[in-house]
C-alpha cells in the first residue's frame, strides 16, 4: 500500500456542507454561539468549519499558530476531551487567546484518521461561564462520531486512489518493458535473418 500525508488530503464540498450543518445544528440546539471544527497543521491550526450563529467571532479558514496556549492544543496534545467553565477565573487559562475574543467556556474533543493521525478537534466556545451539561457532550460526541466516519471514507478513498495511480503507473512501466523487449527480439530475428541470407 502507499504511504501518504493526511495534512495533504483534501476534503471535498460536499463533506464541507454536511460539517456545516452539523455545527450550525450544535449551536441552535445549545444556543452556544461557536461550534467549530479546527484542522491542524505541523505549525498553525486552522478554523475548518465554523458555526453561522450570533455573536460567533471565529470565521471559517482564519489561523493561528501554535504554541500560545490555545484550547484546542491542549485536545491535540492530551488526545482527550477538555472543558474550561469559565477560563478568566481558572489561573491555567487566564492567558488563553480566545479570552480576548469574549470565549471563556470552552468544550472540545480530539479528531483522529482511522490511522491515528490527528486531524484536529470539534469544539464549542462560549462567552459566558457554562459547565455543558451532559446533553450538550452527549452531542459533540455523536458529532465527533459523524465526523471521524466521514475522515475514514475520506481516507479509504484516497488510499484507493493511490494505489490505484501506484499500479497504473507499474502496468505502464511493464508495458513499456514488454514492449521494448519484444522490439529488442524482432530487431535480433531480423539481424539473425539478415546475417543468414548474406
Amino acid at each position: 500500500m502507499v504511504a501518504f500525508d493526511t495534512q495533504e488530503i483534501g476534503i471535498h464540498a460536499d463533506v464541507n456542507q454536511s460539517w456545516q450543518e452539523m455545527v450550525n445544528l450544535i449551536s441552535e440546539i445549545s444556543q452556544i454561539p461557536a461550534t467549530l471544527i479546527m484542522r491542524t497543521y505541523p505549525k498553525e491550526i486552522e478554523v475548518f468549519i465554523s458555526s453561522s450563529f450570533p455573536n460567533n467571532p471565529y470565521i471559517a479558514q482564519e489561523r493561528e499558530r501554535l504554541g500560545i496556549g490555545l484550547y484546542c492544543e491542549s485536545v491535540i496534545t492530551g488526545k482527550k476531551l477538555l472543558l474550561v467553565s469559565d477560563a478568566s477565573k481558572d489561573p491555567l487559562w487566564a492567558n488563553n487567546p480566545d479570552i480576548k475574543l469574549g470565549m471563556i467556556a470552552y468544550l472540545g474533543l480530539p479528531l483522529n484518521w482511522p490511522n491515528g493521525d490527528i486531524f484536529g478537534t470539534i469544539c464549542m466556545l462560549d462567552s459566558q461561564p457554562n459547565q455543558f451539561d451532559n446533553p450538550t457532550k452527549q452531542l459533540l460526541t455523536r458529532f465527533k462520531s459523524v465526523v471521524e466516519t466521514d475522515l475514514k471514507r475520506i481516507y479509504q478513498q484516497t488510499l484507493l486512489e493511490r494505489e490505484n495511480q501506484r499500479l497504473s503507473k507499474q502496468l505502464h512501466q511493464k508495458s513499456f518493458e514488454f514492449e521494448q523487449l519484444q522490439r529488442k527480439e524482432q530487431q535480433e530475428a531480423f539481424e539473425r535473418t539478415h546475417d543468414t541470407g548474406s
